[in-house]
């Protein structure tokens, strides 16, 4: 780990009680929390992040004393939106953002947003999600050899659907490239979203998708529309647990979906310590993971210390990588 990274980790785990006024300090930890609380959702009402979102902020209300803990949409922008709002207000602890690795990692580096690393505090991990590549049940696309080996015979031609450009889906499709040595090997068609990615395979519009896990299960075990040839995450998917990862198959793709709570870059330790033990507390309740698991997520939980590391390693190794690729 380089020094600039080990600095990094060192100001967000031990804040500096501040020296000019209207900034929260340890004292003001002490009384934490006194009002309510407001978690930024970067995405529409809804969807999967949002309803995750609501479940979260109803047992971190009954864990912080009962104060009232709202969820307010605020997408587009990549997640840029969302985070921007977070960045505008002050950091006491009361305004959080739950982001993917889109807002907090993709979007910051690939576009000139006005924020970075640097500007955010994480808090903790709270799910996570592999991508997945998913072909039609009759295609005579049975494996990675095979993907590769048709693609290889008519380079270039092969199309995939992902969520959207500069998506994680898309990153992982182009590690994929990247590893393999082929860039270019595959024509990338955006879609709005993980669904309607898949809904174009299912109706011969591309080739294949790179999509969340959670996003085929139906198409996959109930209906037998399609299969997983592959998956992102170096440990496997628990959804689909016979599918191959990447790296078993000879490709350095190593790399899966995360939700996490973060707030703004100075926020006292003391504040976020206390956040961090009411999301762990929540997310070991069995309840709690059921209903992640019905809005099609699943239930990850990085404590404050743990996924900061996890954090500011990963943004410094995809901001090297995406250089090469995009």
């Amino acid at each position: 780990m380089n020094l600039r990274r080990i600095s990094a980790i060192l100001i967000i785990l031990c804040m500096i009680p501040a020296v000019c006024g209207g900034i929260p300090t340890a004292a003001d930890a002490a009384d934490y929390p006194g009002r309510t609380i407001r978690i930024i959702v970067p995405f529409a009402a809804g969807g999967s992040t949002d309803l995750t979102a609501r479940v979260l902020a109803a047992e971190l209300s009954s864990r912080l004393g009962g104060v009232d803990v709202i969820v307010e949409n605020r997408s587009g922008g990549g997640g840029a939106i969302g985070v921007t709002e977070l960045l505008r207000v002050p950091p006491d602890g009361y305004t959080f953002i739950l982001a993917s690795q889109n807002a907090a990692v993709l979007t910051p580096i690939l576009s000139d947003v006005g924020y970075s690393n640097e500007d955010l505090a994480p808090v903790a991990q709270i799910a996570g999600l592999p991508t997945n590549v998913f072909v039609k049940a009759d295609s005579e696309i049975k494996s990675v050899a095979d993907l590769v080996r048709l693609a290889e015979a008519n380079y270039g031609k092969m199309t995939y659907s992902t969520s959207g450009t500069g998506s994680l889906h898309h990153l992982v499709a182009e590690l994929f490239q990247h590893a393999a040595g082929k860039k270019g090997l595959l024509t990338h068609v955006p879609f709005e979203g993980g669904p309607e990615s898949l809904t174009a395979v299912l109706g011969d519009h591309v080739d294949i998708a790179f999509a969340n896990a959670s996003y085929g299960e139906n198409y996959v075990k109930n209906q037998g529309l399609m299969r997983v040839i592959a998956t992102s995450s170096e440990t496997g998917c628990t959804i689909l647990p016979d599918v191959p990862t990447f790296k078993s198959l000879g490709y350095d793709v190593t790399i899966a979906s995360w939700w996490s709570i973060f707030a703004r870059a100075g926020t006292p330790a003391e504040i976020l310590d206390k956040v961090d033990a009411a999301i762990g507390d929540a997310l070991a309740q069995p309840e709690l993971i059921e209903a992640f698991e019905n809005f099609g997520m699943t239930a990850v939980y990085q404590n404050r210390t743990d996924f900061t590391i996890t954090y500011l390693n990963e943004y410094d190794q995809l901001k090297d990588v995406l250089a090469d690729i995009f």
